[in-house]
């Protein structure tokens, strides 16, 4: 996976000629924006012009002409959209927070981005109402000041993910390219799995490699911390630590595009903390959210059935122990023996 780069695009608007819906009328926080084109109702959806809804509420935007890709942020958060999709994706610097559906993709009419206005104001958090009768739209927001030119700072971002759209778009629905997995458990139980390998290629072929050559086959889940994850793939039952060749760590502050955000149900690769390419095969399946790993450690897939049993691990007592390596805390008194892991 390549490492982002850094760009910089001027605000540019293609062409494409098309009707106008007159009548409508956007109201944010009761005032009426002025726009210098009509907003238009296409398949029963508003869209209005980008530039007049970003400054109605007070966002930074960014328009990239090679990509037709939109960048929005309200300084917290970033929304990315192109023309002509139907995913848009809401981010922080480090994960992705939210994806959304449009039943109406953004289009460029005669010099105008027009985007669907429920869309934008709602991903913001802005509350939003329709009134038929009077053709006009409401929305109520909590009006930002964004630094000017703060949008154009992310086109790396607009990029990446425009590149690596149909992953993310994949991970958002289920769909597309993905390997499915089983950590099948000594006891009976089965975590299933399903692993992005578009977005962190290397981790998940380092596991899948291990998982078919029978790498975890009898080995523990040795550290174990309810309410936030449970660890394996690194040690036997007997506590003897099993070595296996280290990777690139595909994660933000690495500098790969990774924002798969550390979620219950998410499986990440562990890592010495001060060595950002120290992971290799000990792996840490989240039982609740911690965001705060968000940009540091590569997640790499998800628990698509089977998370009873996680928290069946989650819940065990635990203590602490002396190893060959030195102290050990959180180890479960009562080993949890993966019994094989099966790549489908």
């Amino acid at each position: 996976m390549k490492k982002m780069l850094l760009a910089a695009a001027a605000l540019s608007l293609a062409l494409s000629p098309t009707a106008y819906a007159d009548g409508v009328t956007i109201l944010v926080n009761g005032e009426k924006i002025e726009t210098e084109t009509p907003a238009v109702i296409r398949d029963e959806r508003t869209l209005v012009p980008l530039r007049a809804i970003s400054d109605a509420l007070g966002c930074g935007v960014s328009w990239d002409a090679e990509t037709k890709g939109i960048t929005v942020t309200d300084g917290d958060s970033l929304f990315f959209t192109w023309i002509g999709r139907d995913h848009a994706f809401k981010t922080s610097a480090v994960e992705l927070e939210k994806t959304s559906v449009l039943d109406v993709p953004p289009v460029i009419i005669d010099d105008f981005t027009m985007v669907p206005v429920r869309a934008v104001s709602e991903i913001f958090g802005a509350s939003i109402d329709w009134d038929g009768a009077a053709s006009t739209v409401s929305i109520e927001y909590e009006k930002r000041d964004v630094p000017q030119g703060l949008a154009e700072k992310f086109v790396t971002y607009e990029r990446e993910l425009n590149d690596k759209y149909d992953a993310y778009k994949g991970y958002a629905d289920h769909s597309g390219n993905l390997i499915n997995a089983e950590i099948q458990l000594e006891n009976g139980g089965v975590i299933a799995l399903e692993l992005y390998p578009d977005i962190a290629p290397e981790t998940v072929e380092n596991f899948v490699t291990l998982a078919r050559g029978g790498f975890y086959d009898g080995l523990i889940f040795h550290r174990v911390i309810n309410g936030f994850m449970i660890q394996g793939g690194g040690f036997d039952a007997d506590m003897s630590q099993k070595e296996s060749k280290t990777i690139t760590g595909e994660f933000i502050v690495n500098g790969y595009f990774n924002l798969i955000p550390h979620e219950r149900g998410v499986i990440s690769m562990a890592r010495i903390l001060q060595d950002n390419n120290s992971a290799s095969s000990q792996f840490f399946i989240m039982h609740q959210d911690a965001l705060s790993l968000d940009g540091q450690y590569a997640a790499f897939g998800r628990v698509t059935d089977g998370m009873e049993y996680v928290d069946a691990v989650a819940s065990v007592e635990t203590h602490s122990i002396d190893t060959e390596t030195g102290r050990m805390d959180d180890v479960p008194t009562e080993n949890q023996i993966i019994k094989t892991v099966v790549i489908k």
